[in-house]
This record gives C-alpha cells, sequence and structure tokens, in this order.
C-alpha cells in the first residue's frame, strides 16, 4: 500500500494538562474527516502530572517532548517534524468541533491567496466555574475577528502553510507569552495575509475564578514586558500605561448590555487584574523571569 503525506498536521504544545488534552483528543478522533488526510503531533513541554501517560492512550498522535518552558518553541518542536502542507495549530485545554479539519482543509481550497487563517474559538464554562470569572472572560478573550482585521492570530485555532512558517524562522522560542502576535507581525511583513474563518472552531474553557486569571494576566504581562519595549519604557511609564488601559476597557465594561451584578463583578475583575499587572511589572523590573502558568 502507498503512504502518501497528510494534507495537514495538527500541532498541540501541552503542560501540565491530563484531563484536558484527553478532552482535545477525543474530540480530534471524531472528526469527519479521514485519518490519513491529517496527523497530530503532541508537544509535550516538561509536564510533571500525567499528561504523557494520557497521550500515548491515543494511537494516532506522534508524542515529542521539549523540556524548556515555552508553548511556542515546543510549537517549533513539532513544526520540525511535520509532514503536512499546512500545519494547524491548537492548544491542550481546546475541544475542536467534529468538523474542524474539514472546514481547513475547505478554507484553503476556497481561499489560496490567503496565509493565515484565524478559526473562531468559542468559549464555554465548565462545571464549578464562576459566573463572574467566566462572564469577563467571555467579555474580553479570544475575539478572532478582531484579531485578523488586525493582522493577528492567536494560536489556539491557527492554520497556515508549513513551509511560509518554516521561512520566517517559525516562532520565538524565548517567549512564554505573546508569541502568536509576534509570529503574526512576521507573517504579515513576509507578505502574508490574515483571514477570519468564523467555520472552523474550537472550544475554549473560560477561566473559572480569578486566581486563574491573575495567572493568565502575569503570563501575558511577561510576554508583552519582553516584547512590547515596557523594560526600556522604565516603571512609572509602565505602571501609567496599565492603568491607563484598565481604565479604558472599564469604561467599554459600564456600556456593556451585561446584568447590574455581572457589570459590578467585571469591573472589580478589571481593578484586580490591574493591580496584579502592576505587581508583575515591579518583579519583573528587578530582574525575576517571567512568569509561566
Amino acid at each position: 500500500m502507498q503512504h502518501t503525506d497528510p494534507v495537514i498536521s495538527i500541532i498541540i504544545p501541552v503542560w501540565n494538562s491530563e484531563r484536558r488534552i484527553v478532552q482535545t483528543l477525543g474530540a480530534i478522533a471524531a472528526q469527519t474527516v479521514d485519518r490519513h488526510r491529517f496527523e497530530v503531533i503532541v508537544v509535550d513541554n516538561g509536564s510533571t502530572d500525567g499528561t504523557a501517560e494520557a497521550v500515548r492512550a491515543f494511537d494516532f498522535v506522534t508524542l515529542l517532548s521539549e523540556p524548556i518552558p515555552s508553548s511556542y518553541r515546543s510549537r517549533n518542536r513539532g513544526l520540525e517534524v511535520a509532514r503536512g502542507q499546512y500545519v494547524l495549530f491548537t492548544d491542550g485545554d481546546c475541544v475542536p468541533a467534529p468538523d474542524w479539519v474539514e472546514q481547513a482543509l475547505a478554507i484553503v481550497e476556497r481561499r489560496p491567496d490567503a496565509g493565515l487563517y484565524a478559526g473562531d474559538i468559542v468559549l464555554f464554562r465548565e462545571g464549578g466555574a464562576r459566573a463572574v470569572a467566566a462572564c469577563y472572560e467571555e467579555l474580553t478573550a479570544f475575539n478572532q475577528r478582531y484579531n485578523a482585521e488586525h493582522g493577528y492570530c492567536v494560536t489556539a485555532n491557527w492554520l497556515c502553510r508549513r513551509d511560509d512558517l518554516r521561512a520566517i524562522g517559525g516562532f520565538n522560542s524565548a517567549l512564554l507569552s505573546g508569541g502568536d502576535s509576534e509570529c503574526s507581525r512576521r507573517m504579515v511583513a513576509a507578505g502574508h495575509k490574515v483571514i477570519h474563518v468564523p467555520e472552523m472552531i474550537v472550544g475554549h474553557p473560560t477561566r473559572a475564578t480569578l486566581a486563574e486569571l491573575v495567572r493568565k494576566r502575569r503570563r501575558v504581562v511577561g510576554g508583552r514586558w519582553q516584547m512590547d519595549g515596557m523594560a526600556k519604557a522604565g516603571v512609572p511609564k509602565t505602571l501609567w500605561r496599565m492603568a491607563h488601559e484598565a481604565t479604558g476597557q472599564a469604561r467599554w465594561m459600564v456600556r456593556t448590555k451585561i446584568g447590574l451584578r455581572n457589570k459590578f463583578g467585571v469591573l472589580g475583575i478589571t481593578a484586580a487584574l490591574m493591580l496584579a499587572s502592576q505587581a508583575e511589572v515591579l518583579r519583573l523590573s528587578a530582574g525575576r523571569p517571567p512568569y509561566r502558568s
């Protein structure tokens, strides 16, 4: 029997996510297209729980290891061995729709002029999620239509040609956060157009608590500290910038059509995250390494 390379290589970095990676791979196992049209590469980024064992239960998955912390380094590790003409990225806590790969195959045939395809990310609440924290996440996270309009795509649902990504050097492996933004900019600079693909869907759980939102914010601030010139701007200007951004977000939230109780709650979360951002800036300015969550 003649073996041909898959059209798409799905690449998933994962770290300490043994429960959720099972959901991710179970959803990929149930895709509506023939398995030979895609391959699945999971890159374990130094997990200390049962993640690797959970992945090995899926016999169609290639499991790789990248011990140095960075989801972007892990994505590059998968990119090195990918055999597909296209690479399709998601995360180890996402749940792709049954026709996710089918829609990816359809869009590259329909719009071969595009270079980066930003699929939709639909948030869902898991059991035990706090209503206000989930509401904040639903208001602020993963707007891929907006991202694509601004030349950007997040790696929770990112499709592009393998060789185009290799040609620009892949992701910046030194980053712990923000690498999708940085890589998107380089792809656009190389002449690749970003388009939004609402039919290509993955689900993503909302952050369930304020503590989870704070961990995410600390990681994001670390990425911005490395990329956005915050370190050069100095601490006072960066702290003012954080406060200014939070104020703008709060004003926008006041105008949103959500219940009064949730509105007060998300405004409180906005204030808490501003303080967490400023504390993280002070920590980074003291020479501490970026936070990994």
